[in-house]
């Protein structure tokens, strides 16, 4: 899932609710629905008395049963062999947690020596010396102190249990007092159970737990049971188990359902945790359950059965939460056709992409879809609508800005005004948090101006994700560097750059040392700042040896944006001597010296110019003729396509030079097949690059 943080001033609270939910819960809704605050449970162990008979379960019982608790979504405070005041303060901290939240469900577990005086019932710490009857006022914990404390409270329900019902173990006691009297003076809403009926005993049982607590806890864990039930069958379960000897008792003021341990997710659940994607939580469940499962049908290979899907939830396209999601998918899963109302959707069936296309059996349909047009019909204020309808909302527009011409139902000053008013309302509403739509938002702010509201938000960014998503506060600094520099302020992307570097040496950073120096140098190139430049590149050279030829491609670079064309002339020749080709499969010097005049459109018959004098003095040499030609020919294919697609004079043009390059490419192939070592690979590609070529040429006759 998405799926699953927040400081600088940002509330991720959606978010962070979100992500709980459902690491808590393995789906969207909450596990344990019944109450609107929290649970909150004191378990108290006893066994290791002073001067009586200690007792081997207690201490057991009271982990385990901690244990079991804090698998409910308890919070829970275990104490063992407490005594009297560390017994007291932690009834009163029990009674405070529930004071503070009124729905909140109160459990009291005690294990332990429990004794019974003039129908009042004591729980008894292990440091009590009691050798008068009267003292247990005084040095035990009366029963009717935890029930007053959660009545005090005035929380929704709480149970009381008690497996205390042992033999009084004081010299003193008459044979009447066995066990533990009937509960007095009951709080409502609560339950009170006794590991055995009043008057009587109850087993401690010989193995880890009691009896009573063993049952307890195994049925306790039952999933989509009422708490009357989990008592029925704990206490069915102690009956036979006893042979009759123990009968737990049950005394109750609760009247309503409680459920602690919830059935595990239903089907629903499994698919909203799995396929929903972020920031659809405050929709209708209905609605959550159309997004997930057209989710689903795109991630399986079934984007038009997907796309049907939400279709068929919302034809009218009136529903907001619907009309977000239909925008994410066609921006997710739709091939757009040049145009950014009309979007392509596949069905795979059974078989992969590649397998149903060849064999015929892959549905295709196009669709046209206007979220201009459908968002027209919404009259609220952007700020008023869903807030992952203004997301979605500006990643649309920012498309229709960065990729179409101005043909659509917007120019592209519309567009970035748009993509800009959903952004920020987003932003305002918390939930611009993925790393590409910061970058997007950032980049509009830029292109419109706004270069010192782009810095603000990518620095509250980069703080916003520092300390627990690096790689993204990493990523938005680059972006920072690059902003600066497109924004026409070099200076200060060079200072953040050097800034960086001092860091890196100073072992404060481990950001590629090497990266900073390129990015530096191709700043400078790009703002013909000679001094800057070199510096950079000297110091990559100096530290990187092994970047000797990446340090030559930047310094033909700078001749080639300066215009200095003898120059860059000259520096391509010497690279291509010095370092010869491996294989064109790699990256190499050719490469980077062409990528070099592609970079301006000025110089690029100049990169032709490099390549005709290369041909002519390599003629003798057959593997230097071979690359030679072949990069000469995916140079002009390059550099001339598009203009294959137009009409008039530079049509005609543009169709000779892709028909020189199919023939370089043919004599390239001769070449190559009388070289004595041949690849497999490369024999494999050129038809498939002669294809492309001869496509070009026939949609354009």
């Amino acid at each position: 899932m998405k799926q699953k943080r927040r400081t600088a001033g940002v509330c991720l609270f959606p978010m962070i609710l979100y992500y709980l939910m459902l690491s808590m819960t393995g789906g969207i809704n909450s596990a344990y629905p019944q109450e609107n605050g929290g649970r909150f449970a004191l378990v108290i162990g006893n066994g290791n008395y002073e001067g009586m008979g200690k007792l081997a379960n207690p201490v057991n019982d009271a982990e385990d049963m901690g244990e079991t608790l804090s698998s409910l979504g308890f919070e829970v405070e275990v104490v063992t062999n407490a005594g009297l005041e560390q017994m007291e303060e932690a009834v009163l901290r029990l009674r405070n947690k529930l004071a503070g939240s009124p729905g909140s469900v109160g459990l009291f577990f005690y294990a332990g020596h429990g004794v019974q005086s003039g129908g009042e019932n004591y729980l008894l710490p292990v440091d009590a010396r009691i050798n008068s009857e009267s003292l247990l006022r005084t040095r035990a914990v009366p029963l009717q102190f935890v029930l007053d404390s959660l009545k005090e409270a005035k929380n929704k329900i709480n149970l009381v249990i008690l497996d205390a019902c042992r033999d009084n173990p004081f010299s003193w006691a008459r044979s009447s007092s066995r066990g533990l009297a009937v509960v007095g003076q009951q709080p409502p809403g609560s339950i009170v159970v006794y590991s055995t009926s009043a008057g009587r005993v109850a087993q401690d049982g010989t193995g880890r737990n009691s009896v009573f607590t063993e049952e307890l806890i195994q049925h306790i864990r039952t999933p989509g049971i009422d708490i009357s039930e989990v008592l029925r069958r704990t206490g069915e379960a102690v009956q036979n188990k006893t042979g009759g000897a123990q009968i737990p008792a049950i005394y109750s003021q609760f009247f309503g359902f409680l459920t602690l341990a919830e059935e595990g997710p239903t089907e629903e659940d499994t698919l909203l945790s799995n396929y929903l994607p972020s920031f659809f939580d405050e929709a209708p469940r209905d609605v959550q359950l159309s997004i997930a499962s057209a989710e689903q049908y795109a991630q399986s290979g079934q984007r038009l059965e997907g796309w049907n899907q939400l279709m068929e939830a919302d034809p009218s396209n009136t529903n907001p939460y619907l009309v977000a999601a239909k925008v994410r998918f066609v921006l997710e899963y739709g091939d757009p056709q040049y145009n950014p109302l009309k979007y392509s959707f596949y069905n795979t069936g059974d078989k992969d992409y590649e397998t149903a296309s060849s064999s015929g059996t892959l549905e295709k349909k196009t669709i046209e879809f206007d979220p201009h047009a459908v968002i027209q019909r919404f009259k609220a204020r952007p700020e008023e609508l869903p807030s992952v309808l203004a997301l979605q909302l500006g990643n649309f527009y920012h498309q229709v800005y960065q990729y179409y011409p101005e043909t659509g139902p917007l120019t592209k000053k519309e567009a970035q005004a748009q993509a800009l008013r959903w952004y920020e309302v987003a932003e305002k509403q918390s939930i611009l948090v993925e790393e590409s739509e910061i970058r997007r938002y950032g980049s509009l702010l830029a292109d419109q101006g706004k270069l010192d509201e782009a810095i603000s938000l990518l620095r509250k960014k980069m703080q916003f994700f520092a300390g627990h998503d690096e790689a993204a506060s990493e990523n938005l600094w680059w972006f920072l560097v690059d902003t600066y520099s497109t924004g026409g302020r070099p200076a200060e992307a060079l200072r953040e750059l050097d800034e960086r570097i001092r860091e890196v040496l100073a072992g404060k950073r481990s950001t590629d040392l090497a990266s900073l120096y390129e990015k530096g140098a191709e700043i400078s190139i790009h703002h013909l700042r000679k001094n800057e430049f070199e510096r950079y590149v000297s110091e990559m050279e100096k530290k990187y040896p092994d970047r000797q030829m990446q340090g030559g491609v930047l310094r033909h670079r700078y001749a080639v944006r300066s215009g200095d064309v003898k120059s860059a002339q000259a520096l391509a020749e010497r690279l291509y001597q010095r370092y010869p080709v491996p294989s064109i499969l790699k990256e190499n010097i050719l490469e980077g010296i062409l990528n070099n005049y592609l970079l301006y459109p000025e110089a690029r018959k100049d990169g032709i110019a490099f390549l005709d004098t290369q041909i002519k003095v390599n003629q003798k040499d057959p593997q230097k003729s071979f690359e030679l030609l072949i990069y000469r020919s995916i140079y002009q294919f390059r550099t001339h396509i598009d203009l294959a697609q137009q009409t008039g004079p530079e049509k005609e043009k543009a169709i000779l030079v892709i028909r020189e390059s199919l023939s370089d490419l043919n004599k390239a192939e001769g070449i190559y097949k009388k070289l004595p070592n041949q690849d497999p690979e490369i024999l494999s590609i050129i038809p498939e690059i002669k294809k492309e070529m001869e496509k070009v040429l026939q949609s354009s006759r």
